[in-house]
């Protein structure tokens, strides 16, 4: 009876830390959001779904020229994957040029719209510009 418990007790720790680990990412996508909001209203714009809304990689170039106050690249004009990757790396190429840390983060990863990396990213460009910028 003792390692019926055991398993019962250990499967119902699982899932709490699962539960938790859900919760504080939906914190975190909900947070980094209005962050992001907050600066890309300077162009009249914004995103809904932090995964969906940069996987294009036209939000992100907004975003860091918003941020930055520099002119970035043009975005590529089409829909299409090769475009999203394209443009998704005009700007991580900006921010690796402005020593950015990406740590395994490629444009795959937000095209694809993972959730850790698209997180990881925002976290990395709010570390590098959040103290040089006024709100």
């Amino acid at each position: 009876q003792v390692p019926q418990e055991d398993s019962r007790s250990h499967l119902f720790e699982t899932q709490r830390i699962k539960f938790l680990a859900d919760q504080q990412e939906t914190l975190q996508k909900k947070t980094f959001t209005k962050w992001v909001n907050a600066h890309l209203r300077k162009r009249s714009v914004c995103i809904e779904d932090l995964y969906t809304d940069l996987r294009d990689g036209r939000m992100l170039l907004k975003l860091l020229e918003v941020i930055s106050g520099e002119n970035l690249p043009k975005p590529a004009r089409g829909n299409m994957r090769i475009h999203q990757m394209e443009n998704t790396g005009k700007a991580l190429q900006f921010l690796k040029k402005n020593h950015v840390t990406l740590e395994n983060i490629a444009c795959h990863d937000i095209v694809d719209g993972n959730p850790r990396l698209t997180l990881g990213l925002i976290w990395a460009i709010i570390l590098r510009f959040q103290s040089s910028m006024k709100m």
